[in-house]
């Protein structure tokens, strides 16, 4: 093994002593791997899509193509036919803060939820390609234990009607004005595009919505305080393990609720059936029980209206053209470097 310039440079070589016998996770194809990093993204996808020399035989572990460099890249069918697909755990929402009026009343948190426009959103996401429509928590992976549900049915386009049913219902026959509070930075998780795209479909159900574009510091800062968390604000949440608990307790158990830090327990839930349930998972060694009982609680919660689930991301990854074996992990949203070959010349 080489070190160079601090670690932006290194060159691995095989173990001579890996068997194929003693480990049948890994491959081991390559004899050497030569890794580089604090590249531009956008350098590292124009080396690839180029595939000149030794990056022919290049990959990128988590560098995703934005929707722009999806769109040229599909157009020429060489360059799509080395594009890797990989899913993360991992959903994009919309945080309800209930001690900030009017989220404190549950018909408007629902009416919110009919509202959104779920096709608008993700076009503003970057298209089908990069992401796909979430109604529920935990995103639609067996280890995770998603479970079927949809408790605010509003179809792909949104449904005005019965939002507006609800507003009526909570003494806003007039309609309503809110503020939703986005990041300024040009991701596709919280940018400006969603916000406006969210603007846009709560304005046909009689809502106004005010934007609040914060630079990514101070967007982050105050959508973690317990004391500054605003009312309305997009956020996201991915797992640390492949499993429903690291999606649900961080955000859910209200034991978990930090009033000195960063919090993301953004709707300050704190109930008890909740946090016990909880406890009992975790005390399971079945998987697939535990699994089971992840999907039942995300269910559970999900008829609160705390959040509005948007949807979760889809990575495409470019590789150089004489790669072989791509394969990204779906709950690490990582290409599995143990698996990649390189085509013999």
């Amino acid at each position: 093994m080489a070190n160079e310039n601090d670690g932006e440079r290194l060159r691995l070589e095989r173990n001579p002593h890996w068997s194929a016998a003693t480990d049948a996770e890994r491959k081991a194809y390559p004899d050497t791997i030569d890794v580089r990093s604090g590249l531009d993204s956008s350098v590292i996808n124009q080396r690839l899509a180029a595939s000149q020399g030794a990056d022919a035989a290049a990959v990128t572990t988590d560098t995703n193509l934005g929707p722009a460099e999806l769109a040229k890249v599909t157009g020429d069918k060489e360059l799509a036919s080395h594009v890797g697909t990989g899913h993360f755990g991992y959903t994009n929402y919309l945080a309800f803060n209930p001690k900030v009026k009017p989220f404190d009343d549950p018909k408007v948190r629902q009416a919110i939820s009919y509202a959104v426009d779920r096709s608008s959103v993700i076009n503003a996401a970057g298209g089908s390609s990069l992401a796909e429509p979430a109604t529920t928590y935990l995103p639609n992976q067996k280890s995770f234990g998603h479970t079927k549900y949809d408790h605010f049915p509003a179809g792909p386009n949104g449904n005005p009607k019965k939002a507006r049913e609800l507003l009526k219902e909570a003494g806003h026959q007039d309609g309503l004005t809110i503020t939703l509070t986005h990041s300024n930075a040009k991701d596709f998780e919280t940018s400006p595009e969603i916000a406006t795209a969210i603007q846009d479909a709560l304005k046909k159900a009689g809502i106004t919505v005010k934007l609040e574009g914060l630079e990514e510091n101070d967007y982050a800062d105050k959508i973690h305080s317990v004391e500054d968390e605003p009312g309305l604000f997009l956020s996201h949440w991915g797992a640390d393990w492949p499993s429903g608990g690291p999606f649900l307790a961080p955000i859910f158990d209200g034991r978990q609720i930090v009033k000195d830090g960063a919090n993301f327990n953004t709707g300050f839930l704190d109930d008890k059936a909740v946090n016990d349930e909880i406890d009992e998972i975790n005390k399971l060694t079945d998987l697939d029980a535990a699994a089971e009982r992840w999907g039942a609680l995300d269910k559970k919660i999900g008829e609160k209206a705390l959040t509005v689930p948007l949807f979760h991301p889809v990575y495409k990854r470019l590789y150089g053209k004489d790669v072989h074996n791509i394969v990204i992990s779906d709950w690490t949203g990582v290409l599995d470097v143990s698996q990649v070959a390189v085509k013999q010349s």
